[in-house]
């Protein structure tokens, strides 16, 4: 689920843009390309299989991996990766770029052909989640017209690090979205959030409804990164003797997951009495995630299962980062005060 993270070093001047070839990936940029992730991570990037030069020569015939890669003088020095996840909505992340050609206007150059691509494909919607250690990848996500929607602390383990950064602390991730179709929705909405969510499809220019909601079909289910230590239940609609079952996946996430994310579908009628439940759980707002299941938009709240979570260090490059950072604490020591 996550072979998206990508972090973007700060240290690093502006210099003149470099013109480069952006183009799809080929097989003999494979090398190249694992070369790229050892300078940038050494050996800690997560995903491991990324160091291996067989995982993106099978990306060049794949339908779910496009990676993008700017080539100058016959050499690529800079790779962007986009991830389909379903007809709906893809997933970009995992850049990197030669530390010698840091500043010089590649990321932004892969990002437009990456939106192009998106596009060529059908996607209805991007997104991105950009580590907190700095603002550089959210200054890109604003810049090519991404829209945040929310924050998910704890999402990025302690020992994931490029070459000069180090956390102790597991650290957040701030999900941008970048929407190409918006069709009109009619949605349940949570009163405890229904401001902080409509404020969202405002500025996305999602238009909303009060024609009769479609139903879902109701299920409950619970998804694992044991890698990552991440766990999440994905919630349609209230199913039968829904508290027991959450209760029973909820505790099988705990032992899988230091942060457990709940992810509530907006068709689900009962979604004032699920979010009601999981706050006196101690479930606490992350944020909006549009298309995220089968076409569908979701709320998603957030459970801290360890105390190694860095909540108020994690940098904001926009007022609404700031705001959300803020909104989400706070949102936290209301659900503990129930």
């Amino acid at each position: 689920m996550k072979g998206h993270i990508g972090i973007s070093s700060p240290f690093f001047i502006v210099k003149e843009k470099l013109p480069a070839l952006i183009r799809d990936i080929k097989k003999e940029d494979a090398k190249d390309i694992t070369e790229l992730f050892k300078l940038n991570y050494e050996d800690t990037y997560y995903k491991k299989s990324f160091y291996n030069p067989s995982t993106w020569e099978e990306m060049v015939e794949s339908k779910k991996y496009y990676p993008v890669v700017a080539e100058v003088n016959g050499k690529v020095i800079g790779q962007f990766l986009l991830t389909v996840n379903d007809k709906y909505n893809g997933e970009i992340g995992a850049v990197v770029v030669h530390p010698n050609f840091k500043g010089r206007g590649l990321m932004n150059q892969m990002f437009d052909y990456l939106i192009q691509k998106a596009k060529s494909l059908g996607l209805y919607a991007i997104y991105g989640e950009a580590i907190m250690f700095h603002p550089f990848s959210q200054k890109a996500n604003l810049k090519h017209g991404m829209i945040e929607s929310a924050l998910q602390l704890g999402e990025v383990a302690s020992w994931i690090a490029q070459k000069d950064i180090k956390f102790e602390k597991r650290s957040a991730t701030l999900v941008s979205y970048l929407l190409f179709k918006k069709e009109k929705r009619s949605l349940y909405l949570p009163e405890v959030y229904k401001k902080v969510i409509l404020d969202r499809y405002k500025k996305l220019n999602i238009p909303l409804s009060k024609t009769v909601i479609r139903p879902v079909k109701k299920s409950l289910k619970l998804w694992e990164n044991r890698l990552l230590k991440l766990s999440g239940l994905i919630i349609d609609g209230k199913i039968k003797n829904f508290e027991n079952r959450f209760n029973t996946l909820f505790a099988k996430a705990k032992l899988r997951g230091e942060m457990v994310y709940a992810d509530i579908n907006l068709h689900t009628k009962e979604i004032d009495e699920i979010v009601s439940f999981l706050n006196k759980k101690r479930f606490f707002y992350s944020g909006v995630l549009f298309y995220r299941y089968n076409g569908f938009d979701y709320l998603r709240l957030q459970y801290e299962n360890t105390h190694n979570v860095e909540e108020k260090l994690n940098v904001c490059f926009s007022d609404y980062c700031k705001w959300l950072s803020k909104f989400v604490r706070e949102d936290k020591k209301r659900v503990y005060r129930l």
